[in-house]
């Protein structure tokens, strides 16, 4: 049996996962990631996690497959993304990771909508332009900490650290360039004018290769250090929720794709560039084919924060919330915790209609609602575009609350599928690998859960929705 394995560099954790030629789950390795919030709505992680993360799930993968392992013909790799650091032309990493959550530069956005202007930002990059991406933090680099970027110094997101750690190549794929706002999608390469006129063009812009091709070879030392066999193919792969799509065959018209964890994006694939400054287009896993995408920055994250804060874990947290009505008795919340969100970093987070009569159970079901209601928000945003929706796929970890899934499927008013395994992230990753050495995709049938929406609350969630929608634009900035 041929083994192809599946590394995904996320945000709480690194996962290295081995799949059968069907997309069987055969064993995994894990190592968590730590994030560090800190006033001016920053986000921060050490880039030298994510290269050591990789490396102990990996070897973690390597132990339980034990001889196993000489049936592994590909590595496919993936990872949260826009997050980046820089490597220096010394050979070291710089000390931070700025991830995606980060939304610090605000002011270099502006800059940015000033000198380009925000339409023709989003038509050549298929991004309208926040503090979100990597090129305005590069811009508050500048500002701030100019030795850092050395001439020569490259721009690696986590996946690009990890395959140069790997494999000594440095590269990206055209997804992650896609979410730099420094790729222009329509020619298939940096947007070097613009580098030009911002002062960046003397930075290592990575060469652009495709997702399903090669990095090189897993080298010696990597080898080693992973115990896997050197000289196994290192393949590219694409950005996390790009990697999700593929990994749960989810290309279809009419059909979203949830991709739920730390935060939560929405997928729908399209015969071309959107025009709608509100959504977002990527390119495909696949060459030639684009996914369009809007998303809300802290969801499982949310329900994160409050479980620390009432020193609960998820199962007690979502047990409690699941004897909690519909309407949380009122209790409303805005999911918008880590800065804001892409399209408008100033948004505040909320509770609104919070009493002493609520319980720990109560702010969790606001938590789940919330979520909802603001995704429901962006699909409105896609069926405006003229993109209807008919089904929702969902993965990643929100998909393993069942609770959660008929919440979205009863406010979106929607057929919810939850992939029977959630994880489709390491397995699209997995894919990449596979479909470098095979002439077609893997064909993987994987089991769905199906939820559909509770008629009895449409009425309920109908007010919330109206009143969430009102209170989004009465508590702007």
């Amino acid at each position: 049996m041929s083994i192809y394995v599946g590394v995904d560099i996320g945000t709480s954790g690194v996962r290295a996962v081995a799949f059968s030629d069907r997309g069987e789950t055969i064993a995994e390795g894990r190592c968590a990631l730590h994030t560090e919030y800190s006033e001016g709505a920053q986000a921060q992680q050490r880039p030298t996690e994510w290269l050591d993360g990789a490396v102990a799930a990996m070897r973690a993968l390597a132990d339980q497959l034990g001889e196993r392992i000489g049936s592994v013909r590909a590595i496919g790799l993936t990872g949260q993304c826009p997050s980046f650091t820089l490597l220096r032309p010394d050979g070291q990493l710089f000390h931070t990771g700025y991830i995606y959550q980060d939304n610090r530069a605000i002011r270099e956005s502006e800059l940015l909508i000033d000198t380009f202007g925000a339409a023709e930002i989003h038509r050549r990059t298929g991004e309208a332009p926040s503090p979100f991406y990597v090129l305005p933090k590069l811009l508050w680099l500048l500002e701030h900490d100019p030795e850092s970027l050395a001439p020569g110094s490259a721009i690696l997101q986590p996946r690009d650290a990890v395959g140069w750690h790997l494999t000594g190549t440095i590269a990206t794929d055209p997804t992650h360039a896609a979410c730099t706002l420094a790729f222009d999608i329509h020619a298939g390469e940096w947007a070097w004018d613009w580098l030009e006129r911002l002062g960046l063009k003397e930075l290592h812009w990575p060469n652009i290769v495709p997702s399903c091709e090669s990095l090189g070879m897993l080298t010696a030392e990597a080898a080693a250090a992973t115990g896997f066999p050197a000289g196994i193919p290192v393949v590219n792969g694409a950005a996390d929720s790009l990697c999700a799509v593929y990994g749960a065959q989810a290309a279809e018209a009419g059909v979203l794709f949830d991709v739920s964890g730390t935060s939560t994006c929405l997928h729908m694939a399209i015969p071309h560039p959107v025009s709608d400054y509100a959504i977002n287009t990527y390119p495909h896993v696949e060459e030639g084919a684009w996914i369009a995408e809007v998303g809300i920055n802290t969801t499982g994250a949310a329900l994160n924060w409050v479980a620390g804060l009432f020193g609960r874990t998820h199962r007690q947290l979502l047990d409690e919330a699941s004897g909690i009505p519909a309407g949380a008795d009122n209790l409303l919340f805005l999911p918008h915790l880590a800065g804001g969100e892409r399209d408008d970093p100033g948004r505040p987070g909320a509770f609104v209609g919070l009493h002493m009569g609520h319980t720990p159970g109560h702010l969790a079901r606001a938590v789940l609602e919330g979520v909802a209601l603001a995704l429901r928000q962006r699909i409105t945003l896609l069926e405006r575009s003229g993109y209807p929706v008919h089904t929702v796929v969902v993965s990643g970890g929100g998909a393993r609350s069942g609770l959660w899934n008929q919440i979205k499927s009863d406010v979106f008013g929607l057929r919810l599928s939850a992939l029977a395994e959630p994880d489709s992230t390491a397995l699209g990753a997995a894919m990449t690998a596979y479909r470098y050495r095979n002439s077609e995709p893997m064909r993987v049938a994987g089991n769905r859960i199906e939820y559909n929406p509770d008629l009895s609350k449409q009425t309920i969630y109908a007010s919330h929705f109206a009143r969430f929608c009102e209170l989004e634009e009465r508590l702007k900035p």
